[in-house]
């Protein structure tokens, strides 16, 4: 009861502090756009409630930047945001596929002047107007918290040397399997395994911690991956089968083991040891999130494509 009552005061406190806007590239990032010739239309209600988490941000930057208009569009498609652009007077449809799966919806993509892929297969698709669509952090709070948060890394007081919490409802035999090879040896400190802890505690968590490992969900990519990027953590991950916008570089922003896990320890081991390397990927996992995953740099990504798209289409 204590723990929970200390999460909440910390959080009341972060949430009256300062927010983080961004680095100076997600700042300027819509920089190059006139927002007045363009017109979107976004649907008043989504086909699934949840989908707020993975798109409100997006919507919230293009409020920023553009004319919106919530209105009534039907939303036919499971796991898919359907809105569209009008840019001189000529309208397309756009789609945002946040399902945790790396299979696209045909019917829908053919219907799309431009189809975000958020799990996006490494091998791609037949379709050309279907590209990556990036990822999302866990919540919108972390915006409020990010700036104690990175503060907290930065002092580089750890308490952890390699973390990883997981819920047990997705991947459960791959995460079983890490978490136990982790948690049965002694030649480091692992805390975590298949428990949870409220949201702001787990981000607490990541910055006191040397190493966080990233495992699969159900999809490759995870809220967690995001959140970690963000704080700036060195991340050691199982091999992601889909790929982002701008593909992360094993050994420069993260850290890729085997998928059995068999150099899992050595890894971790070696990252401990050898402080210098691994801040420095500490450093690039947090530039890669203010360049590209932020809320104001992936929505600029969206808008950049969106332009482009309509312009080839003219």
């Amino acid at each position: 009861m204590w723990i929970g009552l200390y999460d909440r005061i910390v959080e009341a406190a972060w949430k009256t502090g300062t927010r983080f806007s961004g680095s100076s590239a997600s700042e300027t990032a819509f920089s190059g756009h006139a927002p007045s010739t363009v017109h979107i239309r976004w649907p008043a209600h989504y086909q699934w409630a949840l989908a707020s988490q993975w798109v409100d941000g997006i919507l919230r930057e293009f409020r920023r930047h553009a004319t919106v208009e919530v209105t009534d569009l039907v939303q036919t498609y499971p796991g898919i945001v359907l809105f569209s652009v009008e840019n001189d007077k000529e309208q397309h449809e756009i789609a945002i596929d946040y399902s945790d799966y790396p299979v696209i919806n045909e019917e829908c993509a053919d219907r799309c002047a431009l189809y975000f892929k958020m799990q996006y297969a490494k091998e791609g698709y037949a379709w050309t107007q279907v590209v990556p669509g990036g990822f999302v952090p866990g919540k919108s709070e972390l915006y409020s918290f990010l700036p104690h948060v990175r503060a907290l890394r930065d002092r580089r007081t750890f308490v952890h040397d390699v973390y990883g919490r997981f819920g047990r409802n997705f991947a459960t035999e791959v995460r079983k399997q890490a978490t136990g090879i982790l948690g049965n040896q002694d030649r480091f400190g692992y805390e975590g395994g298949l428990s949870k802890v409220r949201y702001s505690r787990s981000l607490r968590e990541v910055a006191r911690s040397r190493l966080c490992i990233d495992l699969p969900g159900n999809g490759a990519f995870c809220f967690r991956l995001v959140d970690y990027f963000a704080v700036g953590a060195c991340v050691i991950s199982y091999p992601h089968s889909n790929r982002m916008p701008v593909p992360l570089v094993d050994r420069e922003h993260i850290v890729y083991c085997k998928e059995d896990f068999s150099d899992l320890p050595d890894l971790c081991a070696y990252y401990l040891e050898n402080a210098e390397e691994r801040e420095e990927i500490c450093l690039r996992s947090r530039e890669y999130f203010d360049k590209h995953l932020h809320r104001r740099a992936l929505a600029a990504y969206y808008f950049d494509e969106m332009i482009e798209r309509l312009g080839r289409a003219r």
